[in-house]
């Protein structure tokens, strides 16, 4: 008896493309919108996994990066709304055990840092354009919002970078 490693119905040759090509980026793109790489890479593996199902039941994909990239980023916005409701429940209960990290002011921040400031669209609009190198048209559809959104949000995202990276200026000089 013959065993198969790759569902009927699947394109082995889609799927190796996308790990060797896709996937490192997908999820150092991901941890940059959510600030953990491990909930990325829960999160890539996990619509993997998903589109394997939906492919074995006889639908096609015809862009598997694309596929697993936008319910990726579904699935995060699912953990963080999780997340939230976590926090809440657990502030209505009084239960103050898990101290919030608080950065120091008068550590240097860095990049990604600066980045976590971001609020949540424009972290995955950034992280989308400028990690993976998308196209905004690209951008939009995988955030499943217009053009002008994506600009929007890249532009306030590159105002509010500017002005945490940059160093202050010395008036007095």
């Amino acid at each position: 008896m013959i065993e198969r490693t790759v569902p009927v119905g699947v394109d082995e040759d889609q799927l190796a493309r996308f790990v060797e090509a896709d996937y490192g980026a997908l999820v150092a793109a991901l941890s940059l919108v959510c600030g953990d790489p491990g909930a990325a890479e829960d999160a890539v593996q996990e619509a993997l996994a998903r589109a394997l199902v939906t492919m074995r039941r006889g639908t096609t994909i015809d862009s598997l990066a694309a596929w697993v990239r936008v319910v990726a980023l579904n699935l995060l916005r699912n953990r963080w709304r999780s997340l939230g409701r976590e926090r809440r429940a657990t502030r209505r209960l009084g239960d103050l055990t898990r101290p919030e990290a608080e950065g120091d002011a008068d550590e240097l921040m860095d990049l990604q840092a600066a980045v976590a400031e971001l609020s949540q669209r424009q972290r995955e609009a950034v992280a989308l354009y400028y990690r993976l190198g998308l196209s905004v048209a690209e951008t939009s559809r995988a955030m499943r919002v217009s053009d002008g959104t994506v600009k929007t949000l890249l532009s306030r995202a590159r105002a509010t970078l500017a002005q945490v990276l940059e160093p202050a200026e010395d008036d007095d000089a």
